[in-house]
């Protein structure tokens, strides 16, 4: 019998993409022993204000070139090709035809996995894919966590939280330091980093 490959789905804006985003993907893939992940930029994310996010393409492009030395690393445009607000749940399915005989492993951070019971059509979701977190903050997060998903009928047993922790950064908070014309050279890839400066994005 075939072994099934096991495919990481990490979703995002990824406004800008950042060396946290690819430490967290680096680790999933060696504690789930991926075969491949999978970085989705959000189109429009449903839940999020589009305030503030860059264009699509600048986004996808800056996905592409923060994966670029780990060729198991690939990135799709699907949600944007799909148009209008994108639900996990459609992408999913469609990456499920994509890779039929593929086992997925969903990544989220830690508060989209407390509130996981409010996604539109959790429970179709976790017949699909494995839902993964790790937290973000503190032992207690991490033991939040843990809580949650002990108690919790509707995670039915399908669930992974690391035990590494997580590098706390955000891009609303880079996105502010390049407002305000300080050094973020070192939190990003330095194509990702000459990308934001070449094409002026996020008012450098």
């Amino acid at each position: 019998m075939n072994k099934k490959m096991k495919i990481g789905i990490f979703g995002g804006a990824f406004n800008p993409i950042h060396n946290g985003h690819m430490l967290l993907a680096q680790s999933y893939f060696k504690s789930l022993q991926l075969d491949k992940i999978i970085l989705i930029p959000t189109a429009v994310p449903p839940h999020k204000s589009s305030e503030g996010l860059a264009d699509f393409y600048d986004r996808y492009n800056m996905a592409k070139l923060a994966s670029r030395c780990n060729d198991r690393f690939l990135v799709s445009d699907i949600e944007y090709k799909r148009r209008g607000k994108s639900y996990t749940y459609n992408t999913l399915i469609e990456m499920k035809a994509l890779y039929p005989d593929s086992e997925l492993f969903l990544i989220v951070g830690a508060d989209q996995f407390l509130n996981f019971h409010k996604w539109h059509r959790y429970k179709d979701i976790l017949n699909i894919a494995v839902l993964c977190t790790s937290a973000r903050e503190s032992e207690e997060e991490k033991q939040t966590l843990y809580a949650y998903a002990k108690s919790s009928n509707e995670l039915q047993g399908r669930y992974f939280i690391a035990d590494y922790p997580v590098f706390k950064l955000s891009s609303s908070e880079i996105r502010d330091k390049l407002q305000h014309g300080a050094d973020v050279s070192k939190l990003l890839t330095p194509q990702v980093y000459n990308y934001i400066v070449e094409k002026g994005l996020y008012s450098v």
